[in-house]
């Protein structure tokens, strides 16, 4: 059989919120907000991330008006950096994001640790902690979006060129459909975005075109 003639489902038919959620990757005080450790010194294009946080907002209202789950994937660490390798750790401080342990991002109850305001979590929400820059490896994601019985993600956040494309590959090597919206994905370095965009260009979709599937989809069922 050629993989040309194995038929493909529509977006509607992909994204439809009886087996979809958003899954909100690293949309913390550390990574997305003025005073963060990441954000201070990695943001080059401050207005950048603040676009993703605002158009993530926007899709996850018309989200929640659909009845598409919505999971956040956050980021921590342990005080000292007790859980993060030394190759981890050498990678912080070569990249200019760390120099003393002060700086690890994301530990666990700080305010760096916290969901930006403009996405934070609803009592019914999934809010699962993880702590690699893949958030399925060592993390209990993909045992909840089974059991949540996900079929389909809609990866946004920030880094796009780090925790994103890692992420990405972690949610295809499992098997899951999954889309990233442009709108909704932002990365610190203009440059590294646009590569890493293209790489997960077969993902790619626009904000509108889902919120447009999603109406369909309700049509359909009304």
């Amino acid at each position: 059989m050629k993989l040309s003639d194995h038929k493909a489902l529509t977006l509607a038919e992909t994204v439809h919120p009886k087996h979809t959620c958003i899954a909100i990757h690293d949309m913390q005080n550390d990574f997305c907000t003025e005073g963060g450790t990441i954000y201070k010194r990695a943001a080059r294009h401050p207005e950048i991330i603040a676009a993703a946080v605002r158009e993530t907002a926007s899709l996850v209202k018309v989200a929640r008006g659909a009845g598409v789950k919505i999971v956040y994937f956050k980021q921590f660490h342990l005080p000292n950096a007790a859980d993060i390798p030394a190759s981890h750790v050498q990678h912080l401080v070569s990249s200019g994001l760390a120099v003393e342990s002060a700086d690890i991002p994301c530990i666990r109850g700080t305010w760096g640790h916290q969901i930006v305001d403009a996405l934070a979590p609803h009592a019914d929400d999934i809010v699962i902690d993880k702590a690699s820059f893949n958030d399925i490896h060592g993390s209990i994601i993909d045992k909840v979006l089974r059991i949540q019985v996900v079929e389909t993600v809609l990866l946004t956040g920030v880094s796009s060129h780090a925790g994103v494309l890692g992420t990405y590959f972690g949610v295809l090597d499992c098997g899951y459909h999954f889309y990233l919206p442009r709108e909704c994905v932002a990365g610190y370095v203009p440059e590294l975005h646009e590569a890493a965009m293209k790489i997960m260009r077969p993902h790619v979709v626009g904000a509108a075109e889902i919120v447009q599937a999603w109406g369909a989809a309700g049509k359909r069922h009304s």
